[in-house]
């Protein structure tokens, strides 16, 4: 009996364990990028989601095609509204709702929409547009009674931060700060969390002094020692100075999603290879399915999408263009492992 007692434990505890991947895995997602002149037609993407199921896709910026192939796939988007549109945005709200009505109303019932990403990138600059759009499209929300929808905007670690090391050091540009308090009140009050783009591969080749064991999460030592916390990876520490940055503000309770993370396969630096994508983002999937969240947010999970599933040739020169998973016949650049 106590034997069988034994067996029935460790099935429960395999089933519990698988139980919990699957559900973290609800946290991860990739970014379908359409700047390429080479792309497969919608139709096909779908597909290729399907098959390697992946459940949750971030859009730049919506596109019609798109949004139609997506129809009752059972996949999560998430999209932006456009730089150039927010200026006007801002001062105009009938814009906003033309917007709204374009993008959301008509596949509000097709597919989940988690997110919609008010700029991209867009502080500094148009800091002081993002909160103006941000309410009146909740509005919109609100009197359409469409409560699944998050607003966030997708700011750049360099950009945004004047300071990030160590991480507890973090905090935002002075020239943005103000913005910023406004926005992550907003944020705060409508239980949205900020997007921020990560990519230790950026800090790893122009920082200097970084090892690439850190860069990639293969380090067993800690690297870094903050205070009581220590960081085995770059990429906590870098979401930990944007988290730093947050609580510096002091406007409530602000989580981080990762709109963008990966490794480029190609390009001129010589650890741009397709081994070390895979390495980094097989390494980045099992951080995030974990549910572990970072040394300074110990309890908060972390969601996250991969840049990106194809190459984009339209891309500035550089690395913004080897981020691919898959070539343009939708073959896997490297060994892939999204969903365990």
């Amino acid at each position: 009996m106590a034997k069988l007692a034994q067996i029935i434990f460790l099935m429960a505890s395999i089933i519990m364990a698988a139980t919990i991947v699957r559900a973290y895995n609800v946290l991860l997602g990739v970014c379908l990028g359409l700047s390429g002149d080479n792309l497969p037609p919608p139709w096909k993407m779908v597909q290729l989601c399907k098959k390697y199921s992946i459940r949750r896709i971030r859009l730049d910026e919506p596109n019609i095609d798109v949004l139609n192939a997506f129809r009752g796939a059972e996949i999560d988007l998430s999209f932006g509204i456009p730089n150039d549109m927010l200026t006007d945005m801002a001062t105009n709200k009938a814009l906003v709702e033309e917007w709204f009505n374009t993008y959301i109303k008509p596949f509000v019932n097709e597919f989940k929409i988690n997110y919609v990403i008010v700029g991209d990138k867009a502080i500094p600059g148009l800091d002081i547009c993002i909160l103006p759009v941000m309410m009146s499209f909740q509005d919109l929300l609100n009197a359409n009674y469409i409560g699944q929808v998050k607003l966030t905007t997708l700011v750049g670690y360099n950009a945004a931060l004047a300071y990030k090391d160590p991480p507890s050091s973090g905090a935002f540009h002075p020239t943005i700060s103000e913005n910023m308090r406004g926005i992550l009140k907003f944020l705060s009050e409508e239980g949205s969390p900020l997007m921020v783009s990560v990519f230790p591969y950026r800090k790893y080749m122009f920082d200097g002094g970084i090892s690439l064991n850190y860069a990639i999460f293969n380090e067993t030592e800690p690297v870094v020692r903050d205070g009581e916390l220590n960081y085995y990876n770059l990429f906590d520490a870098m979401v930990e100075a944007v988290y730093a940055a947050i609580d510096k503000e002091a406007v409530g309770d602000v989580t981080v999603v990762v709109g963008e993370t990966g490794w480029p396969t190609c390009g001129s630096d010589d650890d741009a290879t397709p081994a070390i994508a895979e390495e980094y983002n097989k390494k980045f999937v099992s951080h995030i399915c974990s549910g572990k969240g970072t040394p300074r947010k110990p309890n908060v999970f972390l969601e996250g999408f991969i840049q990106s599933i194809f190459n984009e040739d339209e891309k500035p020169q550089g690395d913004s263009q080897c981020y691919g998973m898959f070539d343009i016949n939708m073959n896997p650049i490297y060994s892939l492992s999204l969903v365990q």
